[in-house]
């Protein structure tokens, strides 16, 4: 991986720490939670198949997908996904666990912001999934790769950490702060080690709402969920659009 900015650089490096160990003592080896995800595969996609419509040959591409259970997921039900992470230690668990479910995933291990060099046709749907935004210190030039790689009539599902909880319920609390922040990359193990710091920057709402009619995508849905800590504070958003533009 080459020419990509310090800060990606050395989120990179804190997600490839001993992530696919991190990923075994969090939710289990490949092949565990392969067999978990076989007997029910819409529940590890539950905040995104509703929104998806049929899965059958539908490709489908997720950007920062991860560990891959959603994507295994999505094959398990019929569709084509496929996944740009990039972390190495990501796409190893992710392939892994793909392999032990029977079914067949086309990871990319690339920064999300350099996917239009990997020349993919663009997707039927695109999919955003609790943890993205806040990578990304520029949100109208990630939101142009994710129209680039979305066909016109396309959908974008984005499920994501409300910004009430991620900007007023931890520190520093200011809704509007627009510099960095310098965090431990989080951990599926609670109480784990911290295995390396990233760069984040935190978004409104309205910026990322903005963002996305901006690009050219119409919004169907907006739906806002409570934390599942504190059901009084918004903690995640559903927003789906389709794309309009060419």
């Amino acid at each position: 991986m080459t020419d990509i900015a310090p800060d990606t650089e050395r989120n990179r490096e804190a997600w490839n720490a001993g992530r696919y160990d991190l990923w075994v003592a969090g939710v289990g080896t490949p092949a565990e939670e392969a067999a978990r995800i076989r007997a029910n595969p819409a529940h590890i996609a539950r905040r995104i198949v509703p929104h998806l419509g049929e899965l059958a040959g539908l490709r489908v591409c997720q950007l920062q997908g991860s560990h891959g259970r959603i994507a295994t997921g999505l094959a398990l039900m019929g569709a084509k996904p496929t996944v740009i992470d990039f972390a190495e230690e990501n796409a190893r668990y992710a392939t892994e666990l793909a392999a032990a479910a029977g079914v067949a995933i086309d990871y990319h291990v690339s920064d999300v912001m350099q996917a239009p060099a990997l020349r993919l046709a663009p997707f039927d749907a695109l999919i955003l999934e609790l943890g993205v935004f806040h990578y990304h210190q520029g949100l109208r030039a990630f939101f142009e790769v994710v129209a680039g790689l979305t066909r016109t009539g396309g959908r974008l599902v984005i499920a994501e950490f409300h910004p009430v909880r991620q900007k007023l319920f931890h520190a520093p609390r200011d809704y509007f702060r627009t510099t960095l922040i310098e965090g431990a990359a989080p951990s599926p193990v609670p109480g784990g080690p911290e295995l390396g710091t990233c760069i984040y920057r935190h978004w409104t709402l309205a910026e990322i709402v903005q963002t996305t009619i901006d690009v050219g995508f119409r919004i169907d849905t907006f739906q806002e969920h409570p934390d599942w800590d504190d059901p009084t504070i918004p903690g995640t958003f559903t927003l789906v659009g389709v794309k309009t533009g060419g």
